[in-house]
């Protein structure tokens, strides 16, 4: 690769062609050692401001860059972060992840790190195909996004690589985890919807196997037992749950299998936006009108919520910051491994709209 330089030195324009210059030319026009190029560069040890301004207007003039390889032999670091996703979870009709991953890339920024993304099967798959970055150990840490087989899991604490998971937790394991407060999501869906006089409130979900899946059906009936409607919550004919992963189909076929059973059902909360998706577009085929006949709430605040019909009452989760936080976690852990794991627990907000207010 030839570099043009353009230069304004001596009052001439000066164009060079060169194969790219390198530390020792900046340290020979700056008449400095290679090693105090060196200290500038990386910003740590002594230099004079006189002497730190000088090498650093010639490297700006020059536009010079150190090589990665270099940096990476000095550090013992790759610069790298890997970032690891179920293929289920980057779905045409589920943004959630696709966030999250786009928040740890601008993060990463900030650490001049790069993204190495790899998708892997399902959480049911029997076989776990290893990304090829973890075998080679091309990363210095890696974030895990939504669920994987646990197997994975291990092999990557088994390798001593510094992990994050995000949106995602292993019991019984000591894992340093971003998490959202479903909890928190749920309670604020139940009491706007008991606000209105609506007791009578079903649940449609999928796989319990996934954390965030499993909470807010538990949130759901610690709610709805806050608001002595104890007997709703352990009522199975107002549940819905499939042992897979959420889809608009699951929505479809919960709100009609629920309203089989429930004839005065009032609201149904939906594990997640996609599903209340599923569950809107059922209704309409049923003739329901929402939210006069029946009330529907989601989860997540993906984008396609706010421009649903009607648009959909959801609980907002900050996906893009999840990412970033990930990313802050693991360069935490990538320079003192040795730290005690934590379990960071993101708020969230319930976002009203038509779908819910009667």
């Amino acid at each position: 690769m030839y570099l043009i330089i353009i230069s304004k030195r001596f009052d001439n324009i000066i164009i060079g062609v060169c194969l790219g210059i390198t530390i020792k030319d900046i340290a020979k026009i700056a008449g400095v050692s290679t090693s105090t190029v060196s200290l500038v560069l990386s910003g740590k040890g002594y230099v004079s401001d006189q002497t730190k301004s000088k090498v650093q207007s010639i490297i700006d003039e020059y536009n010079y860059r150190p090589l990665r390889s270099a940096r990476q032999l000095a550090s013992n670091k790759t610069g790298n972060i890997g970032f690891i996703i179920s293929d289920v979870h980057l779905s045409r009709s589920e943004s959630f992840y696709t966030r999250i991953l786009l928040g740890a890339e601008l993060e990463a920024r900030n650490y001049d790190a790069y993204i190495l993304l790899s998708s892997v099967g399902s959480i049911s798959e029997k076989k776990q195909i290893i990304p090829r970055f973890l075998n080679a150990r091309e990363i210095d840490g890696v974030i895990v996004a939504g669920s994987v087989h646990v197997d994975l899991i291990k092999h990557i604490m088994k390798e001593n690589i510094p992990v994050v998971l995000i949106d995602y937790d292993v019991m019984g394991m000591k894992l340093n985890t971003i998490l959202m407060d479903n909890h928190l999501g749920i309670k604020q869906i139940v009491s706007h919807l008991v606000a209105q006089k609506m007791t009578k409130i079903g649940f449609i979900g999928g796989s319990s196997t996934h954390p965030s899946i499993k909470e807010r059906f538990s949130g759901y009936q610690i709610a709805m037992e806050f608001y002595g409607l104890e007997k709703i919550a352990r009522n199975t004919q107002y549940h819905y749950i499939v042992e897979k992963e959420t889809s608009t189909e699951i929505g479809s076929d919960g709100v009609e299998a629920v309203l089989t059973n429930v004839k005065d059902l009032e609201a149904v909360i939906c594990v997640n936006d996609t599903t209340a998706i599923g569950c809107l577009k059922k209704l309409d085929e049923m003739n329901k009108k929402v939210p006069n006949d029946i009330a529907v709430v989601g989860f997540d605040d993906i984008n396609y919520s706010a421009i649903a019909q009607p648009p959909i009452t959801t609980v907002h989760v900050p996906k893009i910051e999840m990412g970033v936080e990930g990313v802050k976690r693991l360069m935490e852990l990538i320079e003192n491994p040795n730290q005690l794991y934590q379990k960071r627990l993101i708020p969230v907000e319930l976002v009203e709209r038509i779908s819910s207010i009667k």
